[in-house]
């Protein structure tokens, strides 16, 4: 076994037995003498290798082994023993050092509405979804143009650049799918997964440690086994085999109810909670995307729901779990969402919306502003943090990105998308999809950081705060009113993408603004954060006797007042 000395408290410990031993459980014994047990796994050692290119390869490098993992939360000594069928094999002790790591990611005690850590501080979840890589399709011979049946990608080089981007900028927070491409494990053979692929997860949640980002990790997004639609064929489409019997679900209601293929399901779950479980870098496990248009009925989605998510919780209750349905945008919506919300087995809300002017429903065709703040308020319950966790804007019915974002060079979609949700009530940022296509490509990680830099200090879950929308004709003003810190947010509706991309109209410069404020108390210091510093002359604030008054407003901007 290699022996570990030492883990700091809320870090992460490897143990590692040779395959031979047929290690199958460690316990690990707390300085208060509480014992622990963690499941072990296979492991495959691997190299990442690089080419010319920048292209990734993974290569198995050594013999496999089995491992446990485990994140001592106390500080002192530990014991722990190696077990095959309840008898001891191996056993040993390290240190749990102190640390300054904040712990796990939970929903706060105070106000519900907001999460907190472990240590109680405020955590408010700042980023984008960052799924997968990117991927290049290899040419098939020597003639132009031709390409084959291969892909490739540069892999963790682009997480790193992505995680050091988004930490830079104050970011903390990501969601990744395991049934993407890049990371899944899980071939036909339902239930079976690959060793030599976990490595790539493996090192994504080494590099999120690094850059302190929180991972939302969703298991699976397909959507049928067979299939009419076009869609689902290109995209969503999978085979699923019960490995013993050789035979597959005769339709996704089947694979739903029957006892088989959900201990099938469970049974790829665990490999990634044996791997995963318990590690605060993973803030969320998110059952599927968008469950709600798999090719199949509700209610058979519906128990399944809250089946996964309880069982996953049991084995890994330091961790939250959730479930995400499609956009929110049409009449048959609103069911399947209040369902979610009535659930008591999820531990936060989500729900999805997109600018998209073929959407059934007016909100969603035209202001991101006005679709993010109904749907937080119509989505969300007191006792439970809620999360604008998919937005942007696509074209008609999620025909592709949106056909405007090649010229928002300045984020008037990105900005519109992320931070109205926040001042609506959400538990952080609005978090954006087109992450490779928008977001990178535009490089508008830059605007989180005003945000992020706005709300340090403020303990979210601690101010009260009684949320407020004192918007005007000309401009939006969401205010978050707490005990001791009001937060804003301040847009000139002038400048939106239909007037300033489509239409080619730029905003006026407003010279004041008026929005009515009651303040509970005398100010004791205000400051403003411009998101777009180009912006002349320069955006200023005052308040006189309970108004707000913004200054020199062509764009938008952040407010920030103490009393």
């Amino acid at each position: 076994m290699d022996q570990i000395n030492s883990v700091s408290r809320f870090g992460r410990g490897s143990f590692t037995f040779a395959a031979a031993l047929r290690v199958d459980q460690v316990r690990f014994s707390a300085p208060s003498g509480q014992w622990l047990e963690r499941p072990v796994f296979e492991h495959q050692p691997a190299q990442f290798r690089y080419d010319h290119h920048g292209y990734e390869e993974l290569v198995a490098a050594g013999e496999m082994v089995t491992m446990a993992r485990f994140t001592p939360t106390e500080e002192g000594v530990y014991r722990f023993q190696a077990l095959r069928a309840g008898n001891v094999l191996e056993e040993g002790q390290f240190t749990c050092l102190p640390s300054q790591h904040p712990g796990y990611v939970q929903v706060s005690a105070v106000d519900p509405r907001y999460f907190a850590t472990t240590n109680g501080e405020s955590y408010c979840a700042i980023g984008v979804n960052l799924c997968g890589v990117p991927t290049y399709p290899l040419p098939r011979g020597m003639e132009h143009f031709e390409v084959g049946s291969q892909n490739a990608s540069l892999g963790l080089h682009e997480y790193r650049r992505w995680f050091r981007l988004l930490a830079d900028n104050g970011g903390n927070f990501t969601r990744i799918w395991l049934s993407n491409t890049y990371f899944q494990t899980e071939a036909d053979q339902a239930g079976q997964t690959d060793p030599l692929k976990f490595n790539r997860l493996d090192g994504l949640i080494e590099l999120a440690r690094e850059y302190g980002i929180r991972l939302k990790l969703c298991f699976d997004h397909f959507r049928a086994f067979r299939s009419e639609n076009p869609v689902t064929k290109a995209h969503f489409m999978r085979t699923y085999i019960d490995p013993t019997s050789g035979r597959e679900a005769a339709s996704m209601d089947e694979w739903l109810n029957d006892a088989l293929w959900r201990d099938l399901w469970f049974q790829k779950a665990q490999a990634y909670l044996a791997r995963y479980g318990g590690d605060p870098v993973v803030m969320a496990w998110e059952l599927w995307n968008e469950m709600d248009c798999i090719e199949g009925s509700w209610e058979p989605v519906r128990e399944w729901t809250r089946t996964m998510l309880a069982r996953i919780k049991a084995q890994e209750p330091n961790q939250l779990v959730v479930q995400s349905l499609g956009s929110y945008d049409e009449t048959h919506k609103q069911r399947v969402q209040d369902d979610l919300r009535d659930m008591p087995e999820m531990d936060f809300q989500q729900v999805h919306r997109y600018l998209d002017q073929g959407a059934p429903w007016e909100i969603c065709t035209l202001d991101p502003v006005a679709f993010s703040i109904q749907s937080v308020q119509a989505t969300r319950r007191p006792d439970r943090p809620i999360l604008l966790a998919e937005t942007g804007a696509v074209n008609d019915r999620h025909t592709g990105p949106f056909r405007y974002y090649r010229m928002d060079n300045r984020g008037i979609i990105f900005h519109d998308t992320t931070f109205p949700a926040f001042f609506a009530g959400a538990g952080g940022s609005g978090h954006n999809w087109f992450w490779d296509s928008y977001v990178d490509q535009k490089n508008l990680w830059g605007q989180l950081k005003p945000f992020a830099d706005l709300l340090k200090g403020v303990a979210l879950d601690q101010e009260g705060f009684e949320i407020l929308n004192i918007s005007n004709a000309d401009a939006w003003c969401l205010a978050l009113k707490g005990k001791h810190t009001l937060l804003a947010w301040v847009r000139s509706r002038a400048d939106s993408w239909h007037a300033v991309l489509r239409d080619e109209i730029q905003p006026p410069l407003y010279l004041q603004l008026t929005f009515n404020l009651d303040l509970p108390g005398r100010p004791r210091s205000a400051r403003i954060a411009s998101f777009w510093p180009a912006e002349e002359p320069e955006v200023a604030l005052a308040v006189e006797k309970n108004q707000l008054l913004v200054k020199n407003l062509k764009y938008g901007a952040m407010i920030r007042i103490e009393y």
